[in-house]
């Protein structure tokens, strides 16, 4: 009788597999991050991977979408100022580098690419939840949000190497959302 993959054991293993990728990404950078790389650093065969992801892309649209899906979790179920949210967005600040990389990275499948695209559409809208509980206007056809969104995976990039000076780029970055907020 065949045996039957235990759903926990599988996510756990799902759940390192993604910390991996996020490592790699962050020491390697995401074009010389392999399956034989990731598959390696996880201590798997790269067949595992494959089972997991069924490819070095598929392990890129499923890094970023969990990446998303524990933002979520956080930031709109965790009450705050807008500041203490987006500064969680960068706790810590490797996620956010690996998934400013993973969404700007350009991929030739143009599956792979609508995921990506999706996924990206997906943070636009939680960025706009955020604005939007705090009062912004995210409704126009260029908002706030793109901006902050253009920010943040800039941020993504820089917090990750020098993470003391995330703090002060958000409170700027508010400062110029409140006082764009009065202009208009």
């Amino acid at each position: 009788m065949a045996r039957r993959p235990n759903p926990e054991l599988r996510e756990r293993r799902k759940n390192e597999l993604i910390e991996s990728i996020v490592n790699m990404i962050n020491e390697n950078s995401i074009s010389s991050t392999t399956t034989r790389k990731i598959a390696t650093e996880a201590d798997l065969t790269i067949a595992s991977l494959h089972y997991y992801f069924g490819s070095k892309d598929g392990a890129m649209v499923e890094t970023a979408r969990w990446i998303l899906e524990n933002w979520i979790t956080v930031i709109l179920e965790v009450p705050g100022d807008i500041e203490e949210k987006i500064v969680k967005l960068f706790n810590p600040a490797d996620k956010m580098a690996a998934f400013s990389q993973i969404i700007t990275y350009p991929y030739r499948s143009k599956v792979t690419l609508k995921k990506i695209q999706e996924i990206d559409e997906q943070f636009n809208s939680l960025i706009k939840d955020i604005l939007r509980a705090k009062g912004f206007d995210v409704d126009s056809s260029f908002t706030i949000a793109d901006v902050l969104k253009t920010f943040l995976i800039g941020l993504g990039f820089k917090g990750y190497v020098y993470p003391e000076v995330i703090r002060d780029e958000v409170r700027i970055v508010i400062e110029f959302l409140e006082l764009n907020r009065k202009r208009n």
